[in-house]
């Protein structure tokens, strides 16, 4: 389903034609609702990123990569390349332990930061992030994989929203119902399904 085809959709559940630039924006609003409550495996993008190569400790600004990371969330994982293991997610108040002493190949993130302590030295890191997903217009980006496998729990939950917003709560309540229980089965199916290294 495309994006025309999901607003469409909405505005043939709802008969409300008028509302064409708050249904395109229940969409978009449907998309990230369901993007933030799992971690699918079809927004997981997998890249590298260098590392100094004379530091145990690193501050890596994100924002700062030579090669941006499109639409970051969160970390899946991070792999100094020359190892065969993931570094592990640490609490910042849990860095150092309670004998005085780094918990090394640890990291957390710290606004835009990504802070490593390392236990031997390495230049690249591979890693495995999540994505929000980009904004859908008519005019821009059209597509959006929940659209393709998954459509339904999209547009009933966007219906659900714009029946909310003109009072009909009875009919909001059961599109909302609806596409949860979407919802619940496209996660069964899409759910990243590889052990979550990061955690």
């Amino acid at each position: 389903m495309t994006l025309t085809e999901a607003i469409e959709e909405v505005i043939s559940i709802t008969k409300r034609a008028d509302k064409r630039t708050e249904i395109i924006s229940n969409i978009n609003k449907a998309i990230l609702y369901f993007t933030l409550k799992a971690s699918f495996a079809k927004d997981l993008v997998e890249t590298s990123i260098p590392f100094s190569a004379t530091d145990y400790a690193q501050s890596i600004d994100l924002t700062a990569l030579a090669v941006p990371l499109t639409r970051f969330r969160k970390w899946k994982y991070l792999r100094p390349t020359s190892r065969r293991y993931y570094l592990n997610f640490r609490d910042p108040t849990q860095v150092v332990g309670p004998n005085g002493v780094v918990q090394t190949d640890t990291f957390y993130m710290a606004g835009d930061t990504l802070i490593v302590a390392l236990s031997q030295l390495d230049s690249t890191c591979e890693v495995g992030y999540y994505t929000y997903p980009a904004i859908l217009s008519e005019a821009g980006v059209t597509a959006h994989w929940m659209l393709t496998m998954c459509p339904w729990m999209v547009t009933e939950r966007a219906a659900s929203q714009t029946f909310k917003s003109i009072g009909d709560d009875v009919s909001a309540t059961f599109y909302e119902r609806s596409s949860n229980e979407l919802f619940l089965t496209a996660r069964a199916d899409f759910e990243d399904q590889v052990a979550d290294f990061a955690r």
